[in-house]
């Protein structure tokens, strides 16, 4: 019998934090596309990926002064609610953006909608 999980479920257990407020990792398969040609549909297997929360900066001080005079910049809003993406860090520290509707599987179990 094929484990079978739904997307909503999917999107709940990426939130889920230990009690120290790391994200918990978990296994991940995905198709990619690209929007503006309508290509794409590579198949990515990840292990041990997590949610990537707020970030990877916070909590550290920065006493290098170039991080310390460097002004401001404006950064877009990702709306990732809008736009159905997460950001996550893969096992070897790299982050990459997906879009949640292309996950095929998760944690070894296929996802329906």
């Amino acid at each position: 019998m094929i484990k079978r999980i739904f997307l909503r479920q999917v999107l709940e257990i990426i939130k889920k934090v230990d009690v120290q407020g790391i994200a918990i990792p978990f296994d991940i398969e995905f198709r990619t596309r690209n929007k503006n040609n309508n290509t794409g549909g590579v198949l990515k297997n990840y292990k041990n990926a997590k949610l990537l929360i707020g970030t990877k900066q916070k909590g550290k001080a920065f006493i290098d002064a170039e991080h310390f005079y460097r002004k401001e910049r404006i950064r877009k809003n990702p709306n990732h609610f809008e736009n159905a993406t997460r950001n996550i860090e893969l096992e070897n520290g790299r982050i990459i953006k997906i879009n949640f509707r292309y996950i095929t599987k998760f944690n070894d179990q296929e996802v329906i909608y």
